[in-house]
């Protein structure tokens, strides 16, 4: 974390002078990626392959070099990166050096062996060749610019911006897809000229010939893979969730697990291996009270021996809350906002607790065919006719996707768009989730197609495990070891609550709004609030945010937005919401997010180092 920034000549070898430029030009994006103190930088050529390159990360993480007399090979890696051969705590020391002894084994065939989510950089002085390559899901995103005589490269798309005034603009495909799903999809980004390097490819530099796009992932084997039978894919998911979980729950300098209510971190937790106090667990809270998710994690993290911590998103996030605002638009690339800034605020915190944090992301889309991605028209009738088009063309791509294999829809879809929180958090911690394994993945995959079998392929992980965790409920209502008629009504009111909580906050319906903004109305939101939920944007934007974000939305400069969305509409959207005549606590996060990142992200790049230096 953060990652890596370089220029590519297209024609190969670059001469002296050439080079020395491009150093330059390097050490400036490199400067845009350096926004905490505990970051370091450093610089890699290749002359030979016309590359100039860069990496930033935390203090330690310093490229991989090969001097045998024989080889002159360096890598950079940025996330989790581990092959077959060293799943466990021996690569932690080294992140590089794993990926090094793969390629000096079988080539560029590396690519296929990688296993963990991860971004890097390889080259090869003396055979002349050389690989830039994100993960097979794109999770470690890489953002390129391309002209006729060089390709740029970056982890994070500022680091272009930063270089090239031509991309300091919006891409209206990216804005409407942006406003339709909260992401860009596929090759788009929100940036003018700037694209995203497709899931699972890799830039091959060869001495002296064209750059190459090389594809090392083979989606469609895997849907072609048939099913397993139950017994077997419960011992082969069992045997390799317990192997990646023992091994990174004791990689140094230290591990957390980032622990919820439900099924996903409770089924890491069981496959840890590890001695009593050993791996500290959190949760996030909210300030109002003890959520179901933070009641059911204490009790599992107890269960389990292990300290537990609550993170709460308090009165401190909210009084500091345009600073974290302004730095979330600035490390998401402008891709996420009041949620952002609620994730950078605990993921700070978590920091503290350890580098490294364990979590359960993507485990309910994998094993129980739960999908959160959504995809919407925003209300408000604010997006002008230029743009509206390229909102409804997003829509109707969402419901293509929707056609896929689940699993596919899950890993080259849904979790490659989660690029701006991912992006948050890994500028903290290195966020690391078993699930996205390439073994799991291949594994759930063949999962057994039986139609109850979704929930209980979760619960034989535990039950294999850890059986005792069985007995604490989830946050939903789930588990527990009283008679059936209990663990129903539980699992009822449960359920009643959560969609409660939402109603009466994120997703409060417009007709209910005026009578939410009743003294009863207001009684029943506290009486729901924090229950489930540990952000409450919609009350605050009334409240304790109300003149901050009005401030942003009435003040707004005329840039290019001001020709794709109607901005007296947008001001009169955020006086209803702060009256309580309507909820538009997404759309005005939406807008407020572009706003700012038209400011930070798309000013000149002096305007950017100066913000980015507030931040430093």
């Amino acid at each position: 974390m953060p990652g890596i920034v370089g220029i590519v000549e297209k024609g190969g070898g670059v001469g002296r002078y050439a080079s020395l430029d491009n150093a330059v030009t390097v050490q400036r994006m490199l400067s845009v990626m350096r926004y905490e103190s505990f970051y370091e930088s450093g610089h890699l050529s290749c002359d030979e392959l016309g590359l100039s390159a860069g990496w930033v990360g935390p203090r330690g993480s310093s490229p991989c070099h090969v001097l045998n007399g024989q080889d002159n090979i360096s890598a950079w890696v940025s996330g989790q990166p581990y092959t077959d051969r060293c799943p466990g705590t021996a690569q932690a020391a080294d992140p590089c050096r794993d990926i090094l002894d793969s390629y000096l084994r079988v080539g560029g065939a590396f690519l296929s062996e990688i296993r963990g989510p991860c971004s890097g950089m390889l080259f090869d002085r003396k055979r002349e060749q050389g690989f830039i390559f994100n993960d097979r899901f794109g999770v470690e995103r890489l953002f390129l610019f391309e002209d006729d005589i060089k390709i740029i490269f970056a982890s994070e798309a500022k680091a272009i911006l930063s270089i090239v005034p031509e991309t300091r603009g919006f891409d209206i495909w990216g804005l409407g897809e942006f406003l339709a799903c909260g992401c860009t999809l596929g090759e788009h980004s929100l940036f003018h000229k700037i694209k995203v390097l497709p899931c699972g490819e890799a830039l091959y530099l060869g001495g002296g010939k064209p750059l190459r796009i090389h594809s090392y992932c083979d989606r469609e084997a895997w849907e072609l893979s048939e099913p397993l039978p139950r017994t077997e894919f419960l011992r082969r998911f069992c045997g390799e969730l317990k192997d990646i979980v023992s091994g990174f729950s004791k990689a140094p300098p230290g591990a957390a697990v980032s622990l919820t209510g439900g099924l996903d971190s409770r089924m890491i937790v069981a496959c840890l291996s590890t001695q009593e106090e050993t791996v500290p667990c959190y949760t996030f809270g909210s300030m109002y009270r003890d959520t179901y998710d933070v009641r059911a994690a204490r009790e599992v993290a107890r269960r389990c021996r292990q300290p537990h911590k609550v993170l709460v998103l308090g009165e401190e996030f909210l009084s500091g809350f345009g600073r974290y605002l302004n730095k979330a638009v600035l490390v998401s690339d402008g891709y996420l906002g009041f949620s952002g800034a609620a994730e950078l605020y605990l993921n700070t915190m978590a920091r503290e607790v350890a580098p490294l944090r364990i979590t359960g992301n993507f485990g309910g889309e994998l094993l129980r065919g739960f999908r959160a991605f959504r995809c919407s028209i925003p209300k408000g009738g604010f997006v002008l006719p230029e743009l509206f088009g390229y909102v409804t063309q997003a829509t109707a791509l969402c419901f293509d996707f929707q056609q896929m294999h689940p699993v596919s829809f899950t890993l080259f879809v849904q979790a490659p768009s989660g690029y701006g929180r991912y992006a948050i958090e890994r500028s903290q911690v290195t966020p690391f989730s078993p699930f996205l394994d390439k073994n799991l993945v291949e594994l759930a995959y063949r999962k057994p197609a039986s139609g109850c079998y979704a929930t209980d392929a979760s619960v034989s992980v535990v039950k294999e495990c850890c059986p005792d965790l069985l007995s604490i409920p989830t946050d939903r209502g789930l588990l527990g070891t009283e008679m059936t008629a209990v663990r129903t009504a539980r699992r009822v009111y449960r359920e009643a609550v959560f969609k409660l909580e939402y109603w009466s906050g994120h997703g409060m319906p417009d007709w209910l709004s005026s009578i939410a903004a009743s003294p009863c109305g207001l009684l029943g939101d506290l009486l729901f609030r924090g229950k489930h939920k540990f952000q409450h944007f919609r009350s605050w934007l009334r409240a304790q945010l109300a003149q901050q974000v009005r401030e942003i939305v009435h003040d707004t400069p005329r840039g290019a937005l001001a020709d794709l969305l109607d901005f007296p509409r947008v001001r009169a959207m955020m006086d209803e919401h702060i009256q309580g005549r309507r909820n538009y606590t997404q759309e005005i996060d939406m807008i407020v997010t572009l706003i700012l990142a038209e400011q930070i992200l798309l000013r000149q790049r002096t305007r950017m180092n100066q913000r980015n230096d507030q931040f430093g």
